[in-house]
């Protein structure tokens, strides 16, 4: 397959087995990249977030084709520093298990990628796994162009959406967005350090 991407007098941007949105002005309402967190710690070995990550591992490898969970926490101790580092080890972990691993990142807030485009195609890997942080910031409407994407919809192709965010009250609403999609849907609450994950 061969892309080619152009712009005169702007930016361009091109996805390769993915959608792109766009707001009526032409920018992205969400930039898709080919990168995973950096967080400035790793999970250190023995960690007591090992068994949230088996049960992210569980989550990934289990149930229907295509599978959100909302992993949710607040800021501080165990909250958005803990999700960020949990989220980091399971996306590491699942690119060494052999699924593509993909981030969603808001359009106006976006760093754009070098400008070209990002080949997203699964290019035989086991499935996909799509990183949303903030995710209880995003529009609402928004979140749902990106439940659309083609990028999640290949048949036979296993995709997981882990949406971090700080709170569980916007899951109602994000979780009626997915009906359509037949996908699996939960909510894990983050707990503090020390404690296992509690289902929300």
């Amino acid at each position: 397959m061969e892309q080619h991407v152009t712009a005169a007098g702007g930016f361009a941007y091109g996805v390769i087995g993915a959608d792109i949105h766009v707001f009526g002005d032409g920018k992205p309402l969400y930039v898709l990249e080919n990168r995973i967190p950096a967080p400035d710690r790793p999970l250190p070995p023995g960690s007591p977030y090992a068994a949230q990550l088996a049960a992210l591992r569980a989550w990934r490898d289990e149930g229907p084709r295509l599978a959100v969970r909302w992993l949710h926490g607040p800021d501080g101790p165990g909250g958005q520093d803990g999700r960020t580092r949990l989220a980091a080890a399971y996306v590491r972990e699942a690119l060494t298990d052999g699924w593509r691993a993909v981030t969603a990142v808001p359009g106006p807030r976006a760093v754009l990628p070098p400008p070209g485009g990002q080949d997203l195609r699964p290019a035989g890997a086991r499935g996909l796994t799509l990183l949303v942080d903030h995710a209880d910031q995003w529009p609402l409407t928004h979140l749902t162009w990106l439940f659309s994407n083609a990028l999640l919809h290949r048949p036979g192709v296993p995709a997981r959406v882990l949406l971090l965010a700080h709170g569980a009250d916007a899951w109602p609403a994000v979780r009626a967005a997915l009906a359509n999609h037949q996908a699996g849907t939960s909510a894990v609450a983050l707990a503090p350090l020390g404690r296992g994950p509690a289902p929300a």
